[in-house]
């Protein structure tokens, strides 16, 4: 609320003032008038009698109203002032001056008063005491900062009013100053927060809205371009699943410092959501500049971060598109930035991708993938076909693999390798891995109920599926409700399992071989794995890629060497081995010198469909039973 003081110069003073003026200026000028006559000393007397009175009521009624207006300058809870517009006099109470720290006064005018109002601040200021020395604005009212005796600036809000003559020119402004810092810090961390991420005190999505299309009209002014990178945690998801959601946090906020200082202080970092941050770089003026901050970006955020006793070790994919070339709107940028970071995702990560037109095309199938591959359980069109492991030496039947195939809505059959890549970057894995375990135990019995033989079956167990604790019971209890023989089952893995090797990944592997389970390591010698796990987990199979056996043959890359010391590394640890991608009698002669186990590829036979395979590979236990199931 305005506090106006009352001041000597008020309307009613005025009038008071006059009065005692007038009074004594009659009775002089009578006094005068009647001096030579006889009776002149007589009425001067009395004028003076009757007025003097008046007079002295008058001024002690101007002395107490003078005392009240100064007690309300040094004791009102806000600081209280006048000014003269005229004569650019100003008036300051003791409380504005408390407010400030100041112990004298050092603002006697206006020139004084504008040097402690902050820079940036000066411009409205002074428009705003325009306005309302105009007429404009019916009260005067201003928040800015103003320097206080310790340099620091602290904000007021001044409100006044102004007194006017006859013709409307102000003489007098009057009015009252409330320091509102606390006020407006309170005010200013709630912008903060409505634009920020609180995790990491990033930029969030409602601050890029301004500041993406803010760097583009200043670009485009400057004849430059922007760079908008689309900054994507490798297998973040994992370490949240697994770890917990406190040190998925204290990476983010390890992760968000590193970009902060790796970028310019003129680009803007934004936490998009989750592990997804966004980073616009205005001013760029050739792909080098952001060649350059992208590759300080990948190897900050590739150093190890510990948190709650663990090393943490994360990539990262990052897409990058270009104003105006890649796109002239910000949704455009973005979706361009969002798809060109798939594209390094799908490289294998730890890098950097530049948008080019192709891309929408590959984002456009991966979307298609990902929607359809949404709905493949529930529609039935996932199927488990089965590829048979030979005995090099015997040619007899060692066990199958369960491999998966999906038939889409147009019903053609996606390939693998375009599939399960989106299945394992959505999650998707996990309710699919667990399709596959319940279709693998449903054959298992079916076989058995009808009377067949029945093989070692091998599945497939994602990365994803062993770092949530829980698999190793669900799948015990699964068998022990078919009655089923855990032998019977193998489980694969690959070596991107120990990527990240906490222990309750360990602790599930452990727990399927102590109840029996078999198990192989997949596609050795292509992935991440150490060597020593071979000796702290009880592996039973080591599977070697088609990419060695494929050298065999061509004697190129060094293939068969790596196959004769993996066969021989396999055998001295009491393992079988099994060769993948045979597909010629050549590979399969070699195979059978180097002292090969298995083999499983097109030499022998594709996979089957689970009928076909039963009727080929499987005979009746009991001869003449019945083989249908």
């Amino acid at each position: 609320m305005a506090v106006i003081i009352p001041h000597l110069r008020s309307s009613s003073a005025r009038r008071r003032g006059l009065a005692v003026l007038l009074s004594v200026a009659a009775a002089l000028t009578l006094a005068g008038l009647l001096f030579t006559s006889g009776i002149a000393y007589f009425l001067a007397g009395t004028v003076v009698m009757i007025l003097l009175p008046l007079a002295i009521i008058e001024l002690r009624h101007l002395y107490a109203t003078f005392r009240a207006h100064d007690l309300a300058m040094r004791e009102a809870h806000d600081g209280l002032w006048s000014w003269y517009p005229i004569s650019k006099e100003l008036n300051v109470g003791q409380r504005l001056l408390t407010l400030l720290g100041y112990t004298d006064n050092r603002i006697p005018d206006t020139h004084a008063w504008l040097e402690l109002v902050h820079p940036e601040d000066r411009g409205h200021y002074n428009q705003t005491v325009a306005r309302h020395l105009k007429g404009e604005t019916p009260h005067f009212y201003c928040e800015y900062r103003v320097r206080a005796d310790n340099g620091e600036y602290r904000w007021l809000a001044s409100r006044g009013l102004t007194l006017r003559n006859r013709h409307g020119v102000g003489y007098l402004m009057a009015g009252s100053a409330s320091d509102i810092t606390e006020r407006k810090a309170s005010e200013e961390n709630v912008r903060f927060l409505a634009h920020h991420d609180q995790l990491t005190g990033l930029a969030n999505r409602l601050l890029l809205a301004d500041a993406l299309p803010q760097a583009m009209a200043h670009s485009k002014r400057q004849g430059q371009a922007v760079a908008v990178l689309f900054v994507d945690i490798d297998r973040f998801k994992d370490i949240n699943d697994s770890l917990g959601h406190e040190v998925g946090d204290h990476l983010l906020t390890a992760l968000a410092q590193r970009l902060r200082d790796n970028v310019r202080e003129s680009d803007i970092i934004v936490r998009q959501g989750g592990d997804e941050f966004i980073i616009i770089l205005p001013g760029i003026t050739d792909v080098l500049q952001a060649h350059v901050i992208t590759s300080k970006i990948l190897n900050a955020i590739a150093q190890p971060v510990f948190a709650a006793g663990n090393e943490l070790c994360v990539t990262a994919s990052i897409g990058a598109s270009f104003y105006p070339d890649d796109g002239v709107t910000t949704e455009i940028l973005l979706r361009n930035a969002d798809t060109a970071m798939y594209e390094a995702k799908g490289a294998g990560g730890n890098g950097v991708c530049f948008y080019t037109f192709q891309m929408n095309e590959t984002i456009q199938r991966r979307v298609h993938i990902e929607s359809g591959l949404r709905h493949a359980i529930e529609k039935n069109q996932l199927q488990l076909f089965l590829q048979p492991q030979i005995d090099i030496a015997t040619r007899r039947l060692m066990g199958c693999e369960a491999l998966l195939r999906w038939k889409n809505d147009e019903g053609q059959f996606v390939p693998p390798d375009q599939f399960i890549p989106v299945a394992e970057d959505t999650g998707l894995i996990l309710p699919i891995g667990e399709w596959v375990i319940d279709r693998s135990i449903a054959l298992l019995s079916a076989w058995r109920d009808a009377g067949l033989m029945l093989p070692q079956l091998a599945i497939n167990v994602s990365a994803r599926q062993l770092w949530i604790p829980g698999l190793t019971q669900r799948l015990l209890d699964k068998m022990a409700k078919a009655a089923l023989p855990l032998s019977l089952l193998e489980v694969e893995i690959t070596e991107s399992v120990f990527l990240r090797s906490d222990d309750d990944s360990l602790l599930e592997i452990r727990q399927l071989t102590a109840a029996g389970v078999k198990l192989a390591l997949d596609d050795f010698g292509t992935g991440y794995s150490s060597l020593s796990y071979l000796k702290q987990l009880p592996f039973d199979t080591l599977k070697i890629d088609r990419g060695f056996i494929k050298e065999i043959e061509t004697g190129r890359g060094g293939g068969e060497p790596i196959v004769a010391a993996i066969i021989a590394m396999a055998k001295a640890l009491g393992m079988q081995v099994v060769a993948e991608g045979v597909e010629n009698s050549n590979q399969l002669d070699r195979l059978a010198q180097l002292n090969c186990h298995i083999a499983q590829g097109y030499l022998f036979s594709p996979a089957l469909p689970d009928k076909e395979f039963a009727l080929r590979y499987l005979q009746p236990e009991t001869v003449g039973k019945a083989a249908q199931y």
